[in-house]
């Protein structure tokens, strides 16, 4: 290897540009960054320095350091890795690992899916140890735990990689569970939660978790909305469509919803009946569509028919639904008709997106099979009970008129609280 000389120059940037550094080049001193900070702030985290939710309590001073890296060999002899401590908390340390590359868990239950063809495309061009930067690692002294929470592409590039390409061992950004970490009692400490933790809160920026990563990792860092959606889920046959929750995938005809993060904001609102109806819509829904037929359904589709369902209950069976005439209601728009659950979905109207669905589901479907295929008018449902805008109601075909059957039975609307975008008609 070439020797390099690593003498200490002072930068000056007029005396570089175009000569080491380009002429369109703006650099400045990070310092000018720090000096436009307000003073309250300057020296002085918030919230401190931590590890995992743990304060800062000691950190290893540069002198130590050097000290500690000076016995690095000494440590792979002994124990097959070395191990360079900076931060400490009550039973956490943090600090730089030498390691093998290819002595790594992954969990599975939390962590983002493995795609094969994307690690493929991702180092086809090559795998660049700057741009792939150190692996992110959890080592549980007490069990001998590597859980690689953050990189598992990237180590995955690396192992691919030609033997005379890459060292074996490599550096890690490694937090420690100390030996001493409580297994038992109020507040045990389990590794894979620990990973979760570190996993939802580096990759939530600037890469955003998608809704359904948020939700496992909030699920499995026991977060009190993600276990009531969790327990939702499980109770309807539910699913998410991959394999994190595994248990929700093996569900009897479990079908996938889409529109997660949705769900779980508006799963338990009052015009949807707290989550009471849940069980009984998605059942409904099953009898209409099979598996094979319709894999997925949309939260707008399952709290729709949950908002229809709570409006029997509101007005106690006096407007004369009947969920067993919505069922084969249903069945013969889709046999006759070609009506997908889609159809009943759009448009909606601002505000009201589960109402608008409620109503599709009656306009399209109950009413038109009650006077086709019943020839029973009288068992038709009166709108009286929805409230639309004239503008939203010509999008549709529908004369305002037709709303007013009785107006003296008051407008069950759909809460504003409902932060759905309005629908754009195209």
């Amino acid at each position: 290897m070439t020797k390099l000389n690593f003498r200490k120059r002072v930068f000056q940037i007029a005396k570089q540009i175009g000569r080491t550094i380009s002429t369109s080049a703006k650099m400045y001193d990070v310092r000018d960054d720090f000096k436009k900070l307000p003073e309250r702030n300057k020296n002085k985290l918030t919230g401190g320095v931590k590890l995992f939710i743990e304060p800062v309590v000691n950190f290893t001073k540069v002198d130590k350091q050097l000290d500690i890296l000076c016995t690095f060999k000494e440590q792979v002899e002994k124990q097959g890795f070395a191990f360079l401590p900076i931060f400490e908390s009550e039973n956490f340390i943090q600090g730089l690992m030498f390691r093998p590359n290819d002595d790594t868990w992954i969990d599975a239950a939390w962590n983002r899916m493995f795609y094969a063809n994307h690690c493929v495309n991702l180092f086809k061009g090559g795998y660049d140890p700057t741009l792939a930067g150190i692996a992110d690692i959890l080592y549980d002294s007490r069990s001998g735990l590597f859980c690689n929470w953050d990189s598992r592409h990237r180590a995955v590039g690396s192992m691919s990689a030609s033997k005379d390409q890459l060292p074996k061992y490599g550096w890690n950004n490694a937090l420690v569970i100390k030996s001493t970490a409580p297994t038992k009692g109020s507040k045990p400490i389990f590794a894979d939660e620990v990973a979760c933790y570190l996993f939802e809160k580096k990759n939530d920026s600037p890469k955003p978790l998608t809704p359904v990563e948020r939700f496992v990792a909030e699920y499995r860092t026991n977060d009190p909305s993600a276990i009531g959606a969790y327990n939702a889920f499980k109770y309807a046959k539910l699913k998410l469509g991959t394999d994190v929750l595994p248990e929700l995938e093996a569900l009897d005809d479990a079908r996938t919803l889409t529109g997660v993060s949705q769900f779980r904001n508006d799963y338990t609102h009052p015009n949807v009946g707290r989550g009471d109806n849940l069980v009984g819509a998605v059942e409904a829904l099953k009898k209409v569509w099979t598996g094979s037929q319709v894999p997925e359904f949309s939260v707008f589709l399952v709290l729709g028919c949950c908002h229809l369902i709570q409006m029997h209950k509101t007005y106690n069976g006096a407007w004369g639904f009947k969920e067993k005439t919505m069922i084969e209601a249903l069945k013969w728009a889709y046999e006759k008709k070609g009506l997908q659950p889609r159809d009943y979905c759009t448009p909606r109207e601002n505000g009201k997106p589960y109402e608008s669905v409620a109503f599709h589901f009656i306009r399209l479907a109950y009413n038109e099979y009650c006077k086709e295929k019943l020839k029973d008018k009288d068992s038709m449902l009166s709108y009286e009970h929805f409230g639309f805008k004239d503008s939203f109601l010509a999008t549709i075909g529908v004369d305002p008129e037709d709303m007013k059957e009785n107006e003296e039975i008051d407008d069950s609307s759909i809460s504003e609280e409902f932060n759905i975008p309005e629908y754009v008609v195209s």
